[in-house]
């Protein structure tokens, strides 16, 4: 494996993990989540569901590496809706509430986007077993 097929994977795996970790309270206890949505931050209660079903289910396939990039660009959209709505407002300072953590996050996701998922993944998996080109992790055939 080159250096970027392991800077992808371990961002990719950090990345999953870190929403699996958020996503997982969110999604047990959804009534709560949409109550602190729309009481803290005035966004409406409903978006609770996606948010906590992407943050869950697809940091869940974002560690197996199964529609990375697609999912990347998912959580990307996300972060900046967080950093918008919530933590810009409180400046750059994390411990402030502030919005460095979802930078971070969009950062690290780019990386798979642009580096794809890696070689230890689902869809590194499926380009290989059907037998077609060079793989996404790999430069293009010159």
């Amino acid at each position: 494996m080159t250096r970027h097929h392991w800077i992808s994977s371990l961002a990719r795996v950090f990345c999953g993990l870190v929403f699996i970790i958020h996503g997982y309270p969110k999604i047990m206890n959804l009534a709560g989540t949409s109550m602190f949505f729309s009481e803290n931050f005035g966004i409406p209660g409903w978006l609770a569901i996606p948010i906590a079903i992407l943050e869950f289910f697809g940091g869940i396939l974002l560690v197996a590496g199964f529609a990375a990039r697609i999912l990347s660009i998912m959580f990307i959209f996300e972060m900046l809706g967080a950093m918008l709505f919530v933590n810009f407002a409180r400046g750059w300072d994390v411990f402030q509430g502030g919005y460095e953590y979802n930078l971070a996050l969009i950062i690290l996701l780019l990386t798979v986007v642009l580096l794809g998922a890696g070689p230890l993944s689902v869809d590194a998996a499926i380009v290989r077993r059907r037998g077609g080109g060079y793989s996404p992790e790999e430069s293009p055939p010159a």
